[in-house]
């Protein structure tokens, strides 16, 4: 046997001789013992299944059926409501109040007009209004917050009310609503409509438009009503679209020449959104066009300081622009008389698209190629080939190439001119990322992805915190996308697996001093020294081909100096380009000397010792003591029994080390062979870098043990002497 409810039934819960109707049992139990809530009937029928006043049973197969009961009547054929939920909730219908009282009746009903017109399955409701801990009879008491909003408001007169629109679905419930009756639709209308406006250069008819969607705004969506995780989250994104509107209505006004009468409305705008990059924009426009440079400027020192103090990065490269262009007093920031300005002009420094979507444009943020780009020929080629060769059809993950090398190796020349010979095989997008700052401190994925999410056009003051949930969104963002990501400087694996993309179409470029482990499916290209003729052929593109070409026993000798690294040869040849009354000769001849060769290269435009210096500071504190101790024994290359007799460990100890210090590329193999003893070395410019330090210690060292002699205190900063105790203390 099936339970059905008619209209009246719900309406009132009695006949019109005032019994109740068979199956009915307000508030009580029915026959089979089973709670009842004055509406609907929930029992079980001869199947022992559960009803709940719909029709529902099970057809003669055996089969579930369910039907909709008499509150199925589409909207047009009931009384009219207008529903306002952008602000308190607020329901009337023929000039009186029809909003629910109960809360969790209120709560229930703000669940259905999310999803206004579609089914709610029970079960998202049971989520949205317990959050993952719901009562035992959720889905009982779910039927008696419907019966409430059913109930009509005692000064409703008995009918009218939002309840008459709520319909009883297989597994669920509807709210039926007609489309001028939600203050939401006819936001999103006006907005729609003022976009196309401003698309069609209208902005006069798009900022009267936007003045009337917003002005349906009362506060905070939903202001009243306790949020579940499915409410808050679109009482975000409703926040977000109103944000988007009262953007693009400043873009009107600004079109229009309002600029005058928008800045104290842009100050308080900048005041309460200070991270939002498109108010500051439009702020600098304003004040820039009211003959404000200093205003404009402070805007942006004011939106930097903002963004590295609370989320670790900087404006966006629009922003930079259009600060560089309030400085140079560019025509393009001028409104013409007598006309509106174009998209382009307002936009210029918009990091967003309308409603924090993200833009449809191409982002190229590759630097610039090398003009005197040389050799590394088949190591581009790898790059390239594996770069292009897609991954697995079974698989969704991107190619990953990981360009391995020391400091000063050419890894970024490398991989920036490979990124150009790959461009536009990834028409989608061409991303660079630094993954190390200024003051050479790792960056945390977390601020990279915001970066990242910034520049694709979403609101950074809106992303989430926690790095998992920003990966997940630019996977989601990324997965149907042909993108290019160079990683420039890793610091490890832990740092890119984030940053990957989502899907196979895309390819990483991943440039490290370190090995980096752990990455799936990466192939790894290692740069180590220059060919000798390459090397030779970029000294002669900086210093001049003549020159060079003069003397080229000299030119080989100069690079051999170098240790055929590349910044030690563009450093020579810069220094070559400098002093033309000196030859190639004299060149290596001032370089021959190793107590001088780091300062000759270091005099250019190139900080030699600065840059090798940072890869050994890189080290952990044993593996840095370890270099310093094989770096004095001069350049004679070692195997493994030797760097145990210099590091004063036994073989298994000495071989650890070595194998982290050549993980650093910091030492590399100079001769192996199989059945043969693997012969080690340390770069020249590293040697010599690790021998300066070494020497600054010792002396460092001998002061200290004077200082102790003479019983004179240390003074306070000073650092304390340090103890090589134990190299395997740290793996690094």
């Amino acid at each position: 046997m099936t339970h059905s409810a008619t209209e009246s039934t719900h309406r009132s819960g009695t006949q019109r001789d005032g019994s109740h109707p068979r199956g009915f049992h307000p508030h009580g139990t029915d026959k089979h013992g089973t709670e009842t809530h004055g509406t609907e009937t929930h029992g079980t029928d001869k199947h022992s299944n559960e009803t709940h006043g719909e029709t529902h049973g099970t057809d003669k197969h055996g089969n579930e059926t369910h039907g909709t009961d008499a509150h199925s009547s589409h909207p047009h054929s009931a009384r009219p409501l207008r529903i306002r939920i952008l602000g308190p909730m607020e329901i009337s219908g023929r000039g009186e109040d029809r909003t629910p009282s109960a809360p969790m009746a209120r709560r229930l009903l703000a669940a259905l007009l999310l999803h206004a017109n579609e089914q709610v399955r029970t079960s998202t409701l049971i989520d949205e209004l317990w959050d993952g801990e719901p009562p035992r009879l959720a889905r009982k008491t779910i039927q008696t917050y419907v019966y409430q909003l059913r109930k009509p408001p005692a000064s409703a007169g008995g009918a009218g009310g939002p309840g008459e629109r709520v319909e009883t679905c297989p597994n669920g419930y509807r709210i039926r609503l007609a489309p001028d009756e939600l203050d939401l639709w006819q936001f999103e209308r006006h907005l729609a409509r003022a976009r196309a406006d401003l698309g069609d250069g209208d902005p006069e008819s798009a900022a009267r438009t936007l003045r009337l969607g917003l002005a349906l705004w009362r506060g905070d969506a939903f202001a009243d009503i306790e949020t579940g995780p499915a409410l808050a989250a679109r009482v975000a994104q409703l926040a977000d679209a109103r944000l988007g509107a009262l953007e693009l209505r400043v873009e009107a006004d600004l079109r229009l020449g309002r600029h005058h009468r928008l800045m104290g409305e842009l100050r308080q705008l900048t005041a309460d959104h200070p991270l939002n990059e498109e108010f500051a924009a439009q702020l600098m426009l304003a004040a820039y066009r009211s003959g404000q440079r200093g205003t404009a400027l402070e805007t942006f020192g004011q939106l930097r300081r903002d963004l590295v103090d609370e989320l670790g990065i900087e404006p966006s490269h629009r922003l930079q622009r259009l600060q560089r262009d309030v400085l140079n007093e560019a025509p393009s920031l001028d409104l013409a008389p007598g006309r509106s300005a174009g998209p382009a002009t307002v936009r210029a420094a918009a990091p967003a698209a309308t409603n924090g979507r993200p833009r449809d444009e191409v982002i190229a943020q590759l630097p610039a190629d090398t003009a005197d780009f040389v050799g590394r020929r088949a190591e581009l080629a790898r790059i390239v080939t594996h770069a292009k060769s897609g991954s697995d059809p079974h698989l969704s993950a991107p190619q990953i190439v990981n360009v391995l090398g020391g400091a000063g190796s050419g890894k970024s020349t490398v991989t920036v001119r490979a990124a150009h010979l790959l461009r536009e095989h990834f028409a989608d997008g061409q991303f660079h990322v630094r993954l190390h700052d200024e003051a050479d401190r790792p960056t945390d994925p977390a601020a990279a992805l915001r970066s990242l999410l910034r520049d694709i056009g979403m609101r950074v003051y809106e992303l989430p915190d926690q790095v998992d949930e920003l990966a997940r969104i630019f996977r989601s963002w990324s997965v149907d996308r042909s993108l290019l990501l160079v990683l420039d400087d890793a610091a490890g694996p832990e740092q890119v697996l984030p940053l990957l993309p989502g899907g196979s179409l895309s390819a990483v470029l991943v440039t490290s001093r370190v090995r980096l482990p752990g990455l799936p499916g990466a192939a790894n290209v290692e740069l180590g020294p220059m060919e000798t003729d390459d090397a030779v052929e970029l000294l002669a593109s900086l210093a001049g081909a003549d020159r060079v070409g003069a003397d080229v026993a000299a030119a080989r000798q100069t690079v051999h100096l170098t240790g055929n690294r590349a910044l030690g040869v563009r450093a020579a040849g810069e220094k070559l380009a400098a002093r033309p009354m000196w030859s190639v000769t004299e060149l290596a001849a001032r370089l021959a000397p190793e107590h001088h060769r780091l300062a000759e290269l270091g005099s250019g435009s190139l900080d030699v010792l600065g840059r090798l210096a940072g890869a050994c500071a890189r080290l952990a504190e044993p593996d840095s003591r370890a270099l310093d101790c094989l770096a004095r024994a001069g350049a004679v290359p070692f195997d493994i029994p030797r760097a145990a007799r210099a590091l004063a460990m036994d073989t298994w100890a000495a071989e650890l080390v070595v194998g982290r210090l050549l993980d650093h590329h910091v030492v590399e193999i100079a001769e192996s062979a199989p059945g043969a003893a693997t012969v080690y070395r340390i770069p020249e410019l590293i040697r010599l870098v690790a021998q300066t330090q070494a020497q600054a210690q010792a002396q460092d060292m001998a002061v200290a043990e004077l200082r102790l002699m003479s019983g004179t205190p240390q003074r306070a900063g000073q650092a304390a002497v340090p103890c090589f105790n134990s190299v395997l203390s740290t793996t690094g």
